[in-house]
């Protein structure tokens, strides 16, 4: 019985409301439905997928618009996965015209180390850009001597 009673003084509310197009001094409001972020295409390439030990090897990173295929302003962060783990941080870069190319040194701190030699590892490449979704992208590697 309450159901039927409330419904009658809701719609004599919606009347007393005006419910019809705005007087000429109340200006219309449009109200915008959020947009939708764009989506990312991300390319991670490299001289092999088996760098040797004690040898450098280049990669790249290309971050483009889904859709057009344009180069994005991008902010790619990059790590060795063992596993599905991060076990080597290679850093987070920045890029305006949405490439990033590296090379990782023969020797040295930031050389490949012997205990990589054999391990199946991934390149993993996540990618952020203001307007967009984020993205990731991996690429196979398991270091040979």
């Amino acid at each position: 019985m309450r159901r039927l009673l409330a419904l009658p003084l809701l719609a004599a509310a919606v009347a007393a409301c005006g419910g019809g197009s705005p007087s000429p001094s109340t200006p219309a409001t449009t109200v915008r439905a959020p947009t939708a972020k764009r989506a990312l295409h991300v390319v991670l390439d490299a001289d092999s997928h088996q760098p040797r030990l004690g040898r450098a090897w280049t990669y790249r990173a290309q971050v483009t618009d889904a859709t057009t295929g344009a180069p994005v302003r991008a902010t790619i962060h990059l790590q060795f996965w063992f596993n599905g783990y991060s076990v080597g941080e290679v850093g987070t870069h920045t890029v305006a015209g949405g490439v990033w190319k590296e090379t990782i040194p023969a020797t040295g701190k930031d050389a490949f180390p012997p205990a990589s030699v054999g391990q199946k590892l991934v390149l993993h490449a996540a990618v952020t850009a203001k307007g967009y979704r984020p993205a990731s992208a991996g690429w196979k590697v398991q270091v040979v001597k």
